[in-house]
């Protein structure tokens, strides 16, 4: 009969490893590592060798196809990278030249390419869409969800920005509205609801503007548009501050008499809410490609405060 073994040769079945001492027609005697002996079936014991052979045939199938597997996960991974790297806009930093008065005005060259790598960047952190828009006229980019964005009244969109001027640049989250009286769908009338009504909301802005050293400019049309107040985080609630030429005053304010003050600055003037930081041009010059990481940390932590006066 035809079977694998061979007398003196080691073989395994599923108790262990042996050796065949002996086969005589169907049956065989078999020695295992241990010492034991057994008078066993040459059948039996070649139909479980060949399952035996038969698995560690599939297993090593199964191994090989999970690796090739592992191969192509891989490669795709590396694949998508460099397509990653590929499409990931850049920005070169800032240059001397962008915080120079121009014929036109002060306007940096380069503010598109800021505009996309912070939109990109924010797409990436928070995993919503994120645009940008040049404001016109002005030396400022808005980076902003497009569908809350109105092209064509500007100066009622919330935004989180970057602008540039002869003292530096600056960069957050700003929202205003113009004189009259505000509509409720404005993203401004949004925000101050719900700075006045909600803890959570006003706890965000307070910890954002501690960790990462912020202030909140207010700017209103009084006697004449100007700043008329100044907020920072100070203990568990807010300073307010104001100077003018005869006298500076500052009170503490808790969170819901931050709501109340923001409800009642201006009602029917224009004004606008500046959540930001300011960099100094060397500092900016000198922070190269690196200022765009560092401004979209900022503008990230802002993001809760952004969709919060868009209603998302």
């Amino acid at each position: 009969m035809s079977h694998p073994f061979e007398v003196g040769k080691t073989y395994r079945n599923r108790s262990g490893e042996y050796v065949v001492q002996e086969i005589v027609g169907d049956r065989m005697s078999i020695r295992y590592a241990d010492g034991r002996n057994l008078e066993t079936s040459v059948t039996i014991q070649a139909r479980i060798w060949e399952n035996i052979h038969f698995e560690k045939q599939m297993a090593m199938a199964d191994e090989r196809k999970r690796q090739a597997m592992e191969e192509r996960r891989v490669a795709r991974q590396r694949t998508a990278r460099a397509r990653k790297a590929r499409s990931k806009p850049t920005f070169d930093g800032f240059e001397e030249s962008d915080f120079e008065e121009k014929a036109r005005g002060l306007a940096w060259s380069s503010r598109k390419e800021l505009g996309r790598v912070l939109a990109y960047d924010l797409t990436q952190r928070t995993t919503e869409s994120f645009d940008y828009r040049i404001v016109p006229r002005r030396s400022r980019v808005h980076v902003m969800r497009q569908e809350y964005y109105d092209q064509e009244v500007t100066e009622i969109n919330a935004a989180l920005f970057v602008a540039v001027s002869k003292r530096g640049a600056s960069y957050g989250f700003q929202v205003g509205k113009p004189a009259g009286k505000p509509k409720a769908q404005w993203p401004w009338s949004t925000l101050v609801k719900a700075l006045a009504t909600e803890d959570t909301l006003r706890q965000t802005l307070r910890a954002t503007l501690d960790e990462q050293g912020l202030q909140l400019d207010i700017y209103a049309m009084e006697v004449s548009y100007g700043l008329v107040g100044r907020i920072t985080a100070h203990a568990d609630g807010f300073l307010w501050q104001h100077e003018d030429a005869e006298q500076e005053v500052s009170r503490v304010m808790s969170g819901e008499e931050l709501g109340e003050y923001l409800q009642n600055v201006a009602p029917n003037q224009r004004c606008d809410l500046f959540a930001r930081k300011r960099m100094a041009p060397e500092k900016a010059i000198k922070a190269g490609p690196g200022v765009a990481s560092e401004m979209a940390t900022v503008l990230e932590a802002l993001v809760p405060l952004y969709e919060a006066s868009v209603g998302a």
